[in-house]
């Protein structure tokens, strides 16, 4: 090898080990680009996670949640959100699997096709109105699609009981 050759190949190794370096930190760069503007102080911030076998789970599900070499137990509990009546509520739903959808049809939000594996939509929404509402997945995404739905809690605080 002459020279040049080794010197040229170290450039290369330098470049190489930048990247691999680098691109975790321009990822979380290019998520934080694509997240809404910063949240108020009362927003209340919640995340949904589709996945096709358990349903909405409440969170995130991580990729060891979803492989699994035994039998799996069926959908996860159906999740329920509470927030009190003028909260600014702001859901990140995101999808472990499967393409999936979103209806919150009490408040309107109607999301097809849009919540993709890898990537966030975000949904916010004034909690004008008190009262128990259903969420649901309304794209079909395998086998417990029926299961894919939770509850919106919306509690008037300030209705208070006669002592």
């Amino acid at each position: 090898m002459t020279k040049e050759t080794k010197k040229r190949d170290l450039i290369y190794l330098f470049f190489l080990i930048l990247v691999i370096v680098g691109l975790p930190f321009g990822i979380r760069a290019y998520d934080r680009y694509l997240e809404p503007d910063a949240l108020d102080s009362g927003t209340q911030e919640f995340t949904l996670t589709g996945h096709a076998q358990k349903g909405w789970v409440l969170g995130e599900v991580q990729a060891n949640d979803i492989i699994s070499l035994w039998q799996d137990e069926g959908p996860a509990a159906k999740p329920v959100i509470e927030v009190s009546k003028g909260d600014q509520v702001m859901l990140k739903l995101r999808s472990a699997d499967v393409t999936h959808g979103f209806s919150l049809k009490a408040y309107g939000i109607y999301i097809a096709k849009a919540i993709q594996p890898g990537k966030t939509a975000y949904v916010s929404f004034k909690a004008d109105r008190t009262g128990t509402f259903i969420f649901r997945c309304n794209v079909f995404c395998g086998n417990v699609h029926h299961h894919m739905e939770g509850k919106l809690v919306v509690k008037d605080e300030t209705a208070r009981p006669n002592a």
